[in-house]
């Protein structure tokens, strides 16, 4: 299972297991981990019927036009883009989260509740444990 807009899914699964004792090397090191990490401009684009390049289908933030730009450039080189597959940019509590390398919110609800991609997923109901992370 892949998710895209149900990213609270990969933390309700890491949860338990990081309670159990696994390591989160263990926890990535299992099938279902292969679905951390996918969201908006990481491991996903959308190029419209016109060209443009989004982060997802649910995140309209134009980053450029394949008319213009090499679609390979845009995603790897593009600093929305960069940004949003980098978990320590995130701001608020999902920047708090010490989920946030697996989970990283909607960041089209950020979007869409904000302006900046960047921020917290408004609806999260998750709230991070203070200086809680996870070993990196």
């Amino acid at each position: 299972m892949k998710t895209t807009e149900a990213m609270h899914f990969r933390r309700l699964m890491a949860a338990p297991m990081l309670r159990a004792g696994k390591s989160k090397e263990e926890v990535e090191s299992l099938p279902l981990s292969r679905s951390f990490g996918i969201r908006d401009g990481n491991g996903i684009v959308f190029v419209s019927n016109l060209g443009e390049v989004t982060p997802s289908g649910f995140l309209p933030l134009s980053v450029g036009n394949v008319k213009d730009a090499s679609l390979v450039s845009l995603y790897r080189d593009q600093p929305v883009m960069r940004a949003l597959r980098d978990p320590d940019q995130f701001k608020g509590r999902c920047g708090a989260c010490e989920y946030h390398d697996w989970c990283g919110g909607s960041r089209a609800r950020a979007y869409a509740w904000t302006g900046d991609p960047l921020e917290s997923d408004p609806l999260c109901p998750y709230v991070p444990k203070p200086g809680a992370s996870l070993a990196r």
